[in-house]
């Protein structure tokens, strides 16, 4: 009689039942769990997006344009009750800079904003347009042949 330990292991797919070890309530289980922390996890985070962004719903004070002028130094335009004011920011420190006083300079300043957000989305839609219906550059074109050139190559 041969020995045990000397038979090759064989597993089965039978679990101790007899039947599949696979569970379709396990994996239902799981995915119910998995779905119930992502739920909560999503809650929290808006909840936590609400509680911070609170602070911002002042009607009184809207920044209308900043400027990075390099590294962590940035320039704010920011109308405080009805008046303009020029601020100047850093990661630790916010200083006025200025009031714009002139309505002139203040109607000027605020044309110039509105029209810089229709010249970004204008000059993002025509260079979106232009690379795609832009002709196939040279370096393209040399690719393929140099590609074509290889199959045919190999091919012999």
């Amino acid at each position: 009689m041969p020995n045990i330990e000397e038979q090759p292991y064989v597993p089965s797919l039978a679990g101790p039942s007899g039947g599949s070890s696979f569970s379709w309530g396990g994996l239902i289980g799981t995915l119910l769990v998995f779905l119930l922390i992502l739920v909560v996890a999503l809650w929290i985070i808006r909840r936590l997006n609400a509680s911070t962004s609170r602070g911002m719903n002042a009607p009184w004070v809207r920044v209308l344009d900043r400027q990075v002028l390099g590294g962590q130094q940035i320039l704010y335009l920011v109308e405080i009750a009805g008046r303009l004011q020029v601020l100047g920011g850093s990661d630790h420190h916010l200083i006025k800079i200025s009031e714009i006083d002139n309505p002139d300079v203040a109607a000027e300043l605020l044309d110039e904003i509105a029209n810089k957000s229709t010249e970004k989305i204008e000059g993002f839609i025509a260079r979106f347009l232009q690379k795609l219906f832009q002709p196939r550059r040279k370096d393209q074109d040399a690719f393929s042949t140099e590609f074509e050139r290889l199959l045919k190559e190999v091919e012999k």
